[in-house]
């Protein structure tokens, strides 16, 4: 039992954790999923992320600094990796770690000194002839993004194995203990998935919007103690829903119509962690699995709501016509 309810514990922690991930830029750090991101010279930031956006860095970047689509240029010192998906890379400045870049352009101005390596996958790597490259010069060859040493890569592989693990248990448990609502909210994602979306992202600014009223009151701060835990146990609920969603669409699609709930979760559960572990957007992505899934219990508590209130009497036929809406 106290296994159990550590799991219990642990997967909404991380949760939290993916959220705030996502949720855009944190304190010592810019991370944004859509936007461009500045760091102003004269600034420092811990780290530098972004999924769409473009990144200009003229301070000073401690750790690391990513790019998935957009360009990178680099004019203050860097502590760590540059990463970019398919954006072009400009470096004028010292960087400590490696340079590594899919499908864009690698130019080196007078002032870059790399002490890693410089990978250029599909795009043309250009030099400064001032410019000083540590390591190796690679060009015409993808770079390994995640790339880590033998001593990291076990430790990072048995945790998300952990976390396929507990997801799956926990899922696999919401088939047993909450059956009927979890398959309610899952057919409610299935005929409804843009109003599951909607729900769904917009309960997260209106749960903050609701704090920020509960907060004025004295009265509301007790509320307010209450309204994140329920919201977060929620949202939590919700990525299971999402798991078994996909989780059956995968079995039925396997052609294993007769396959039981257990199955469906198990599998959704694995799609759900392996989506955690998508370079740069993971923490995005399994945040919005979450709330997908949490709009999808929203919109079957509203079905459920609507459905079970009791419809008008009229005395006669002329208080019907009377009240209906078009009359």
């Amino acid at each position: 039992m106290s296994r159990s309810a550590g799991l219990l514990i642990a997967v909404p922690a991380l949760l939290l954790v993916a959220l705030v991930h996502s949720a855009g830029p944190v304190r010592a750090s810019e991370k944004e999923v859509m936007e461009d991101v500045t760091v102003k010279q004269g600034d420092t930031v811990r780290e530098v992320s972004t999924a769409w956006g473009d990144v200009l860095v003229e301070g000073e970047v401690e750790e690391y600094v990513r790019s998935g689509l957009g360009d990178i240029r680099i004019e203050g010192p860097v502590g760590g990796d540059v990463q970019a998906g398919s954006g072009d890379v400009y470096i004028n400045a010292p960087i400590a770690g490696d340079v590594k870049v899919g499908s864009g352009d690698v130019e080196l101005g007078p002032e870059a000194r790399i002490e890693g390596d410089v990978s250029c996958g599909g795009g043309r790597l250009a030099r400064a002839p001032s410019a000083v490259v540590l390591g190796v010069e690679r060009a015409g060859i993808s770079p390994e993004f995640d790339s880590v040493d033998s001593g990291s890569s076990f430790p990072d592989t048995a945790t998300w194995a952990l976390m396929t693990l507990v997801l799956a248990a926990i899922a696999v448990l919401a088939t047993i203990v909450v059956p009927r609502p979890l398959r309610a909210a899952t057919r409610n994602l299935e005929l409804s998935p843009v109003r599951s979306l909607v729900l769904g992202l917009g309960s997260l600014p209106a749960a903050m919007v609701l704090s920020v009223l509960l907060a004025i009151t004295g009265v509301g701060l007790v509320l307010l103690f209450l309204l994140w835990p329920a919201y977060l146990a929620l949202v939590f609920f919700g990525l299971f829903v999402t798991a078994y969603f996909l989780g059956r669409k995968v079995v039925l699609a396997t052609g294993r119509y007769r396959a039981g709930d257990a199955l469906a979760a198990v599998v959704g559960a694995a799609i759900v962690a392996a989506a955690y572990q998508i370079p740069i957007l993971g923490g995005a992505v399994f945040a919005a699995l979450a709330l997908v899934g949490a709009g999808a219990v929203f919109s079957s508590l509203l079905s459920r709501w609507h459905s079970s209130r009791p419809r008008p009497t009229y005395a006669s036929y002329e208080d019907y016509i009377r009240d209906r809406p078009d009359a």
